[in-house]
């Protein structure tokens, strides 16, 4: 009998880190129930690492488990997806000002980014923007020095992130977003501050973005947590 093998430390992540861009990108649907079986033969690895992974994203708010009656992924919570958007905003904002002030030239640190954020945009590929609009910040986060804090933020997206793959489908929004991009970039190296926090007030709008909720909310109710819950 063959020995069976015990998943190795990177398989568990990579497991963990497959489910997790599944769920925040919306490859698995809010709501949806989630077969162990499908995943073992999709994801080539023992039950193990897929069910500790589960866990974890439980533990995250991203999935359901509920004993007896099956695991499903959870459905998404407005507030935590405002919470992440606000602590996005906050430090977003102080990053940027502070670059802004010392008119840094970030040309170079995003000037790729921004190109595959424009084909993105061309060819509607709202996955493929989102992913690149992280690499775009992160950028910036690491010219200023604080690589490590956009980390943090980007590993706690997942729920804005849902919220964004909807938001972004709508018509003439990712133009908009890819704009402010590039007025962000544009008044920083200027350093004109009194521009540029316009800009990000505008970009990081929570009264916006609770009207475009209500909007999205509307369209897919299936996909939110009810208020009462």
């Amino acid at each position: 009998m063959d020995q069976v093998q015990k998943p190795n430390r990177r398989s568990r992540i990579e497991v963990y880190t497959s489910l997790k861009d599944a769920i925040q990108y919306l490859e698995l649907m809010p709501g949806e129930m989630i077969h162990e079986n499908e995943l073992v033969e999709k994801l080539g690895v023992s039950r193990t690492p897929i069910r500790e992974a589960l866990i974890r994203l439980a533990s995250e708010y991203l999935v359901d488990i509920y004993p007896q009656r099956g695991t499903y992924i959870a459905t998404i919570d407005f507030h935590l997806a405002h919470e992440v958007a606000y602590m996005r905003h906050v430090l977003d904002r102080e990053v940027c000002m502070t670059l802004c002030r010392k008119r840094v030239s970030l040309r170079e640190a995003v000037e790729e980014k921004m190109y595959f954020m424009s084909q993105a945009v061309r060819h509607k590929d709202v996955v493929g923007y989102i992913k690149n609009d992280n690499a775009f910040h992160n950028a910036i986060f690491a010219v200023a020095g604080h690589e490590m804090i956009w980390e943090i933020i980007s590993n706690s997206r997942a729920h804005y992130n849902r919220m964004l793959v909807l938001d972004l489908k709508r018509p003439g929004i990712l133009e908009k977003s890819f704009q402010e991009h590039q007025d962000i970039v544009r008044t920083i190296e200027q350093g004109n501050e009194e521009e540029l926090e316009k800009i990000l007030d505008r970009h990081h709008d929570h009264r916006d973005m609770s009207e475009r909720e209500r909007e999205i909310r509307a369209m897919f109710p299936e996909y939110f947590v009810h208020e009462e819950e």
